[in-house]
């Protein structure tokens, strides 16, 4: 059986950026986000930031059962957030990031939901800087 070309390896490590350690996982990491109070929300969802001492982003998402019966739909919405998590990876350096989504969304307001998105990505990142300024200015 042949090799597999040497670019080929290194695109397909690219590819999977949701490894585990880019997930919050634990209840723990869960509830220091919400003790951050660094959010920003709009009509779909309510992005929660805070940051953290990785040089990487991670990813928490919750979905309720109250927003969609179904697991497929609940599945749905967070494949899609996880994507555009991926996509803005560059832009969310050092930040863990929970997504509460708050009302269903379908590939119908699809492109909503993307603008919606990129507005709390943008909000998100001056959240950051005033509370990592603030934070540097208790501590000396």
């Amino acid at each position: 059986m042949p090799a597999a070309p040497v670019d080929a390896l290194v695109s397909l490590s690219k590819a999977v950026i949701c490894r585990r350690w880019d997930k919050l996982s634990s209840p723990a990491e869960f509830d220091a986000v919400f003790r951050a109070r660094c959010s920003s929300g709009g009509d779909l969802i309510r992005v929660l930031a805070k940051s953290n001492a990785c040089f990487y982003p991670r990813l928490g998402i919750t979905v309720s059962k109250k927003i969609c019966k179904t697991a497929v739909g609940r599945n749905y919405m967070k494949r899609v957030s996880r994507e555009l998590f991926r996509k803005n990876a560059d832009a969310l350096q050092g930040l863990d990031l929970v997504v509460l989504v708050k009302k269903r969304f379908t590939s119908s307001n699809y492109s909503q939901y993307i603008a919606e998105f990129q507005a709390h990505v943008e909000r998100v990142q001056k959240c950051r800087n005033s509370c990592v300024s603030s934070s540097a200015v208790t501590s000396t």
